[in-house]
């Protein structure tokens, strides 16, 4: 497969086309970049991630237009979606202060003790269709905000919806060769999560393909592995005067997003 397209699930529709990546060449492309970006001040990132923020926000319907589009989404749900997309900035600048300042510890006698945080280096992404864009932003923003650089790999059920992503990041100063975007299949996935070039993986998906790449990291403890994988939640209900919100919330709980989600009920 030379070329990917994406077609709109309502209609038909093509809503993009574009040539499947060169996985090494964007590994390359990101690990070139990446020692300027881990350099470059903490709150010059921070200024770029809340610059990719704004631009995402100012560009909200178009983007919620896309993402109802590709993933055949209600808009409302797509919109609910970009402002988690927003929202994540700010989240990840709270969590990292918080997380990762320097810290002086008491050692033996005449020693001194220090903790300090460095990045990781060139980090694959791949990311759902089911929330193509909020899941592979929540780890990017985090991933950039530390040091390192991405290639991100869509589901190919999605490649509009990732590109979009992309594009914004660069829209805002990220450097182009910090966010990298890989196109194509399953086949390209497994090439990006196999090269010995990448410093870790960040995967949001299914549970067999988390089982698959935990074997094939378990291995390699000098790459950081992050897996998010779907549950199989139980939903409880117990006497109730409102029988009727009762089953509302529980039909809710199980078909949202055509139920896949997974903090969707799969068991009452």
């Amino acid at each position: 497969m030379n070329e990917l397209v994406s077609y709109e699930p309502a209609t038909g529709a093509e809503l993009w086309r574009g040539k499947v990546s060169d996985v090494d060449h964007e590994i390359s492309v990101a690990r070139a970049s990446w020692a300027q970006w881990a350099a470059a001040p903490l709150n010059d990132r921070i200024d770029k991630l809340r610059s990719f923020a704004n631009r995402v926000k100012v560009d909200s319907d178009k983007f919620a237009d896309m993402i109802a589009r590709e993933t055949g989404k209600p808009l409302w749900e797509a919109r609910s979606e970009v402002e988690t997309v927003i929202n994540k900035v700010d989240i990840s600048i709270r969590a990292y202060a918080e997380r990762t300042p320097q810290r002086r510890i008491d050692g033996k006698p005449g020693t001194r003790n220090a903790l300090r945080h460095k990045p990781h280096g060139v980090l694959a992404v791949l990311g759902p269709y089911n929330f193509p864009a909020h899941l592979p932003n929540g780890h990017i923003v985090p991933a950039l905000l530390a040091g390192n650089a991405i290639v991100f790999k869509p589901s190919e059920k999605t490649p509009a919806v990732g590109q979009m992503l992309v594009d914004y990041y660069h829209k805002a100063g990220v450097p182009s060769g910090v966010v990298r975007v890989v196109q194509g299949g399953p086949e390209t996935g497994k090439a990006l999560s196999a090269s010995p070039d990448i410093d870790g993986l960040l995967f949001t998906g299914s549970a067999q393909t988390g089982i698959a790449l935990n074997r094939q990291f378990a291995t390699r403890p000098d790459k950081i592995l992050a897996l998010e994988m779907g549950g199989n939640n139980p939903i409880i209900v117990w006497d109730t005067n409102d029988i009727h919100s009762a089953a509302v919330l529980v039909v809710q709980s199980a078909f949202m997003s055509a139920g896949q989600r997974c903090t969707a009920a799969r068991r009452m």
